[in-house]
């Protein structure tokens, strides 16, 4: 899974991750075209990074329950036949601070399962409960981004404006 990155912000590979973000199911959890059966565990290039109360800034997987500090730039399980830094090292690469970027990984059916999501330009951009990228208000509220680029079937990355 990737995270474009337009306009860099800031990168911060300080904290330690969990171990929830090696060990993280993403397929099959809940309905989600642009996740498949060979999507790997832990957390995705894209997906929300948060922390979590008393692990004194270690990264967690996000939910829509959690703070987002910003979005993973890499996968944690690396690709076959390349470098495992996150492996290795315990740490994944955050990005934050007002950056552009597109991800290919985000929700697309409604939390409810009730029809999928639409998305457009000038979106408030949230973490779902499976701490992908959603135009659904969180629980938790905090505003990610703002959709500079819906998905279309020619170009299914979902472009924002990052706001953490």
């Amino acid at each position: 899974m990737a995270l474009t990155i337009l306009i860099r912000g800031q990168l911060n590979a300080i904290p330690v991750l969990s171990d929830d973000c090696f060990t993280k199911q993403n397929y099959g959890v809940h309905t989600n075209t642009t996740l498949s059966v060979n999507t790997p565990r832990g957390v995705l290039g894209g997906s929300v990074a948060a922390v979590s109360a008393g692990l004194d800034y270690t990264v967690v997987p996000g939910t829509n329950l959690l703070t987002p500090v910003g979005l993973f730039v890499n996968d944690a399980a690396g690709a076959a036949f390349e470098n495992s830094p996150a492996v290795a090292s315990g740490k994944v690469t955050v990005m934050k601070g007002m950056a552009s970027v597109e991800v290919d990984v985000y929700e697309t059916r409604k939390a409810d399962d009730s029809g999928d999501i639409t998305y457009s330009v000038g979106d408030k951009l949230y973490c779902s409960a499976q701490g992908l990228l959603t135009n659904e208000v969180s629980t938790e509220g905090t505003v990610i981004g703002i959709c500079t680029k819906a998905p279309t079937t020619a170009s299914p990355t979902l472009g924002l404006d990052m706001r953490i």
